[in-house]
């Protein structure tokens, strides 16, 4: 992360010290792992990441004054979820969702998840402002891909979530240790996994790590840049040929 990107947090901070609740853009998972780290390098206390329902990818930082507690019903200040549906005869995924939103001259900063629902609609979390403008304004896009869409404020359902599709993984390795790791998860050999931590491209909870001789937890997400995202599940005991057993899945 850059100087700047530190200095807005910063700027959030100074705004909920004069007693205002301060929130940023829709932040991706990497820069709220940063923006959580360099809060509590200070010992800053007071804030959420909120992104409109529970196991959000891409979030916003709430930085909340003194005088209130920190409440998840913030993001509903500010965070608004639309359902864009097409017509049902052109099959729209994620990226045309995306495509169609960013293409019409909207900031990526101002669109939170695309939750698909089905092969033609999908929930997308708006900055509230955003949100206003789609649903009241003429000039509001009206197509995703090639088809026409309607859209409308929607309500999230009791449990509303992301629908997640993971193959399992059964291995074992002989450490805990990044570049092991990352080889059993990829097969990639310890070799080239070691050199693909040292290049910066593997992150442990969303934040780069370059040292491989670091110990991988239970519950730690492990990003490898060209091979995947993966979920440490549980690390048991030892076989019998001293190596660990390693229980994980990757997202596909």
């Amino acid at each position: 992360m850059d100087d700047l990107f530190f200095a807005r947090i910063d700027d959030l901070c100074a705004r909920a010290d004069r007693g205002e609740l301060a929130f940023s853009s829709f932040l991706n998972e990497t820069e709220a792992a940063e923006a959580e780290r360099y809060l509590r390098s200070f010992g800053r206390a007071g804030f959420l990441f909120l992104g409109g329902y529970p196991g959000a990818e891409r979030m916003r930082l709430f930085v909340f004054p003194e005088w209130r507690e920190p409440d998840p019903a913030a993001a509903d200040e500010c965070i608004v979820p639309v359902l864009i549906s097409g017509g049902g005869y052109v099959k729209l995924d994620h990226r045309a969702f995306l495509g169609s939103l960013v293409a019409s001259g909207l900031s990526r900063d101002v669109i939170g998840d695309i939750v698909l629902q089905d092969d033609f609609s999908a929930v997308v979390f708006f900055d509230s402002r955003i949100a206003e403008y789609l649903l009241t304004s003429p000039d509001a896009p009206v197509r995703v891909g090639r088809d026409k869409v309607s859209l409308k404020k929607y309500t999230l359902p009791y449990g509303f979530g992301r629908k997640e599709d993971y193959i399992g993984i059964n291995t074992t390795v002989p450490s805990l240790r990044l570049d092991c790791v990352v080889s059993a998860l990829t097969s990639l050999s310890r070799e080239k996994a070691k050199s693909a931590v040292r290049e910066g491209l593997v992150q442990v909870d969303h934040v780069q790590e370059r040292d491989p001789d670091r110990t991988v937890s239970d519950g730690a997400v492990v990003s490898v840049r060209g091979h995947g995202k993966f979920r440490i599940g549980s690390i048991g005991e030892k076989t019998k040929k001293d190596r660990y057993r390693l229980l994980a899945l990757k997202y596909v």
